[in-house]
C-alpha cells in the first residue's frame, strides 16, 4: 500500500550477502505512509546511513535512519535508530547525505518556501541530534531563484560542503551550485555571493529547456563535477550532461567545450 526504506547488501561478487538484514535485505517503515530513501553513505565504523524523506500525514519531512553493520537499526541514534526532521510547515525533501571526518553527518534537499522550494541542508552531530553550530539550530535554508531543487552533496577536504541540483526561473531550469563554509554560512568566494548556475544547454528561440544536475563530486585538484542531463541539439529530448568547474565556481575551459560535456 506504500513505500519504505529499503537496502540490499551484496558481496563483491554480486551475491546477495546473507548476513545482512534478512538474506541481504533490510526493509523498514518509519510512517504510515511513503517512506523513500535516496541515499546512503557507510561510516567509518561500518555503520549505514540512509537519507529521503517520510509522509507524515498531511506532507513529507527529511528521514535520516542509522543501520549497525549487519543491517539492524542503531538504537542509539535518534529515535530508535530513526530521524523524522521537518524544515518548514510543508514539504521537506531529503536527497543526499554524506558524513565529515569527525563523524558529523549532512543531509542535503530542498524545503518549500510556499511558492517553490529552497535548498536545504541539515548537519547532525553522530549521535543525531541537529548540530547546534551549523546554520540556524542546525538547519540551513538557500533561496537563490524562484524554485531551487537539491539532488546531491559532497565534501571539500577543507570542510567546505558543496550543493547541487537545479533552479527554475519559469520556463527555463538550469545547473546550479552552492557552496557552503563548515559553519553552513555561504562561501562568498564561490561564484556569485556562494552560488553558480550555469545552462549547459540553451537556445533563445526555445520557450522550454530543461538542464538538471543530479550529482556532484570533487576531485583530488579541488575541481568540481556536475552530472545530470540537458536538451539535445533539437531540445526536444535529453543527452547526459557532464560540467567541470574550477575551485572558484569558474567553468574550467580545459573540459570538453567550456568545461561541458553532453553524451547522447
Amino acid at each position: 500500500s506504500n513505500d519504505d526504506f529499503a537496502l540490499v547488501r551484496y558481496n563483491a561478487d554480486g551475491t546477495l550477502d546473507t548476513s545482512f538484514g534478512t538474506g541481504g535485505k533490510v526493509i523498514t517503515a518509519i510512517g504510515s505512509g511513503n517512506d523513500n530513501a535516496y541515499s546512503v553513505v557507510i561510516q567509518a565504523d561500518g555503520k549505514i546511513v540512509a537519507a529521503g524523506y517520510t509522509w507524515n500525514g498531511s506532507n513529507n519531512d527529511f528521514a535520516l535512519l542509522r543501520y549497525n553493520a549487519d543491517g539492524s537499526l542503531d538504537t542509539g541514534f535518534g529515535t530508535g535508530g530513526k530521524i523524522i526532521q521537518a524544515i518548514g510547515s510543508s514539504h521537506d525533501f531529503g536527497y543526499s547525505v554524506t558524513v565529515q571526518p569527525d563523524g558529523k553527518i549532512v543531509v542535503a534537499g530542498n524545503a518549500s518556501n510556499g511558492f517553490g522550494n529552497d535548498f536545504a541542508l541539515l548537519r547532525y552531530n553522530s549521535n543525531g541530534s541537529l548540530d547546534a553550530g551549523f546554520g540556524t539550530s542546525g538547519k540551513v535554508i538557500t533561496n537563490i531563484g524562484m524554485d531551487d531543487v537539491c539532488y546531491s552533496v559532497a565534501l571539500q577536504p577543507d570542510g567546505k560542503i558543496v550543493a547541487a541540483g537545479y533552479i527554475s526561473t519559469g520556463n527555463f531550469i538550469n545547473f546550479v551550485l552552492a557552496r557552503y563554509n563548515a559553519n553552513g554560512s555561504l562561501d562568498t568566494s564561490f561564484g556569485t555571493g556562494g552560488t553558480v548556475t550555469t545552462a549547459v544547454v540553451s537556445d533563445p528561440t526555445w520557450e522550454f529547456y530543461n538542464n538538471t544536475g543530479y550529482s556532484v563530486a570533487i576531485q583530488t585538484d579541488g575541481k568540481i563535477v556536475v552530472a545530470g542531463y540537458a536538451p539535445d541539439a533539437s531540445g526536444s529530448s535529453y543527452d547526459f550532461a557532464l560540467v567541470r568547474y574550477n575551485v572558484d565556481g569558474n567553468l574550467d575551459n580545459s573540459f570538453g567545450t567550456g568545461g561541458k560535456v553532453t553524451t547522447t
